[in-house]
């Protein structure tokens, strides 16, 4: 048996994890470095608190990244409720104990201070272990894709691209550098699918837009006012011919053909050989629309082999969650509502 010694991230140890992380982050020294400090130190709902490392004598061997996200609850109000990221083990320590005894050394801790849930929206292939160890799952949902050839797009460019009119709304729609305050405020407006909402405010929007590893492109619609916007994401250590899908993050508007003429500017411009986005809270007439605006749904076999790609929640319960309150229902999947939530948006 392994003899892991399990512990919390402290200062000290930001150089083996800077390091270590090399195998998910990719940004080099300075880039994992600035990451780190952005996800769990420029957080505005959570500071490093619940990072969790493992070790092998001396040698960092694991690693449990846990950042906050803030979330408005009907019946409860905001809620911080902490998201599982940056899962690494070292190749020689896979397949073993390590990956669950991190996990429950953090879940003890965070039942220790009161925190309800743990979330993770990644891609663990550890996601069936975890189900079968008391982990419960919303999803998988499905996601819409587009593949086309690579468009040139540098990122200094995209703010300088012109407007163009949208054919259905006639909106003017307008590449900008970065969110703008009419953004939040819109989001504020559309209403809610479900009584569970990832907060989107000023301060949400300036934190994910400054992630150091990521690029964000942003579209406005305006017609006397702003009418809707779009935000996409993709990695900034990947090429714009790489592997790495661009996502469509969250795209909102006051009616069904802005929204439209919004997906269609992004699809024809954003960078990447595929873009993709969630589908699982849109309205039923924007996502029968899907198809002629060039993405192509796909959606659940209920095979969790064949499912394993598609995105979902998986969540822990810490066992302090009162069962007659409203952080009680979080296990339903009909509560969500995961508009302006992605994966790949909080990486």
């Amino acid at each position: 048996m392994n003899d892991y010694r399990i512990t919390t991230y402290e200062p000290r140890h930001r150089g083996a994890v800077v390091e270590f992380q090399q195998m998910l982050w990719q940004g080099g020294a300075a880039g994992n470095s600035a990451y780190f400090d952005w996800k769990f130190g420029a957080n505005p709902y959570l500071d490093d608190r619940y990072v969790t490392l493992a070790w092998q004598e001396s040698e960092l061997v694991g690693m449990l990244g846990v950042f906050g996200s803030c979330w408005e609850v009907d019946g409860h109000g905001r809620v911080m409720l902490p998201c599982l990221a940056d899962t690494v083990v070292a190749p020689a320590h896979r397949g073993g104990p390590l990956f669950g005894r991190m996990l429950e050394w953090l879940v003890e801790r965070l039942r220790a201070d009161e925190v309800p849930w743990l979330l993770d929206f990644g891609d663990q292939p550890a996601g069936p272990a975890m189900l079968m160890s008391g982990w419960t799952a919303v999803g998988p949902w499905p996601v819409a894709v587009a593949e086309r050839e690579v468009l040139a797009s540098g990122e200094g460019e995209w703010s300088a691209r012109e407007a163009v009119r949208g054919p259905r709304s006639g909106a003017t729609i307008t590449p900008v550098a970065t969110s703008l305050p009419e953004m939040p405020a819109l989001a504020a407006e559309t209403r809610s699918r479900g009584s569970v909402r990832v907060v989107r405010d000023e301060e949400y929007f300036r934190w994910r837009s400054r992630n150091p590893l990521a690029r964000y492109f942003h579209l406005v619609a305006e017609e006397q006012g702003t009418v809707g916007y779009l935000i996409a994401h993709r990695t900034a250590v990947d090429t714009d011919d790489g592997p790495t899908p661009t996502t469509i993050v969250e795209c909102e508007a006051l009616d069904d053909d802005v929204w439209r003429d919004l997906v269609e500017a992004a699809v024809a411009t954003l960078p990447g050989k595929v873009v993709t986005m969630w589908v699982r809270d849109l309205a039923p007439a924007r996502e029968q629309s899907l198809a002629s605006l060039g993405l192509s749904p796909t959606r659940p076999s209920g095979r969790l082999s064949q499912d394993i790609h598609l995105p979902k929640l998986v969540m822990r319960s810490t066992g302090v969650v009162d069962d007659a309150g409203p952080l009680a229902t979080l296990a339903s999947p009909d509560v969500w509502d995961m508009r302006g939530v992605s994966g790949r948006g909080w990486r």
